[in-house]
């Protein structure tokens, strides 16, 4: 792989650590609605007022130095398929995550469906260039809200044999759908050490962590299942409307947040990510084609990399409604942005439409191709995945039906 591209040397580096340590110690971040955090940050020595937590940023390096793991595999229920995450392999490109909304090639669009995840699935499942099946394509709008999560682990796993990612509604869904990958999956006993599922744990800009990503970080922890921890900030809204200072802030907050899924449970395999853009005064929207995204990301990926662990990039961002020049514009930089700073893994690949808020199927295929193209695949299409285990389907439904009531 081509060494890493970045906008910012080792001395602007040290002056974004240290201006984060200073937040950290001089501001803190706050842990809302969830005492065991706090109870274990008082453990850890950390000052501890109210749900406010000041922290040692020094402190915090060395404890994801010491066992978050710089290299970790994905397993899937195809061995042949799953993937390792680090530094020095081939990143890892996963679909867009969670629009409501799927604009189909038809022209027609509105609240996803079942029907139209199960399409996703099987495109996401059909290109070697995605190498990772991703979650939520879109909302699943036509099931109910407490089904939705294990029908979603049910698309992935029998429309699809590649790994995937966890759900993050609540810890109960969750323990349901890790129960579910585990059962599909095997255990990882003799394996390369790693996890059957990646769940994204967002801080909430500016410097805070609201109860549910806590309780499902701790969870996803202790069952020592993979955590991509990210900053997700509007640049002049929930942020610093510069680069550097949404870097200073964005890696406060997810230092807290690496170092808490290390104290849960040492050598939890974490992904870092901050994933900022920048925030238009006059319509007040985020603007998803602007440059100052990937400078970001250039000085995430670098402190990723000062810390040993992997870093996570975002490709395909847009905020065009339609697939069309603007899209393809803007999608196409984010993805050679992210490649070329040396992202581990790579989210929103392949679909992105209107701010997130939209699934595009026929920029999801379009994506999809190039991405295979770009892999070198000696095939557009994969064959389709090992079966499911009958018994376990079986239950899977029983599950999700009683769900759905």
């Amino acid at each position: 792989m081509p060494a890493p591209f970045t906008a910012f040397d080792a001395a602007a580096l040290d002056r974004i650590e240290a201006a984060a340590d200073r937040v950290l110690a001089e501001t803190g971040l706050r842990f809302e609605d969830d005492p065991e955090t706090l109870v274990l940050w008082r453990q850890a020595g950390a000052e501890v007022d109210g749900d406010r937590v000041r922290l040692d940023g020094p402190r915090l390096r060395q404890i994801i130095r010491a066992t978050a793991p710089a290299h970790f595999v994905l397993h899937g229920r195809n061995p042949a398929r799953s993937i390792r995450v680090g530094a020095g392999e081939r990143p890892v490109f996963a679909p867009v995550y969670g629009p409501p909304n799927v604009l189909r090639e038809d022209g027609s669009g509105g609240f996803g469906t079942r029907a139209d995840y199960h399409r996703l699935m099987a495109m996401a499942h059909a290109a070697p260039g995605l190498t990772n099946t991703g979650h939520m394509l879109c909302v699943i709008g036509d099931v109910p809200d407490a089904a939705r999560p294990l029908e979603m682990a049910i698309a992935h796993l029998t429309l699809s044999d590649k790994p995937f990612m966890g759900t993050i509604s609540s810890p109960a869904a969750m323990r349901q759908v890790i129960d579910a990958a585990a059962a599909a999956i095997g255990p990882l006993d003799g394996r390369p050490a790693g996890c059957q599922l990646l769940h994204l744990i967002n801080a909430t800009p500016p410097l805070s962590y609201k109860g549910n990503p806590l309780k499902c970080l701790r969870l996803a922890a202790e069952s020592r299942q993979g955590c991509l921890v990210t900053s997700y900030m509007m640049m002049g809204a929930t942020g610093p409307v510069t680069a550097a200072g949404a870097l200073i802030q964005g890696y406060a907050e997810v230092l807290a947040g690496l170092a808490l899924a290390q104290l849960w449970s040492p050598g939890t395999p974490v992904i870092m990510g901050i994933f900022a853009m920048p925030f238009s005064m006059s319509r007040m929207v985020p603007v998803f084609g602007d440059p100052a995204l990937h400078l970001v990301q250039y000085g995430a990926m670098a402190l990723a990399r000062r810390l040993g662990i992997p870093g996570r990039g975002d490709g395909g961002v847009t905020s065009s409604r339609l697939d069309d020049a603007q899209a393809g514009s803007d999608g196409g930089r984010a993805t050679a942005a992210a490649v070329a700073c040396g992202a581990d893994f790579i989210l929103h690949a392949a679909g992105w439409l209107d701010s997130g808020r939209c699934t595009g199927l026929a920029k999801f295929r379009r994506e999809a191709a190039a991405l295979t193209l770009a892999a070198g695949a000696a095939s557009p299409s994969l064959e389709p995945p090992l079966p499911l285990d009958p018994a376990l389907a079986a239950e899977l439904r029983r599950q999700a039906d009683l769900a759905a009531g």
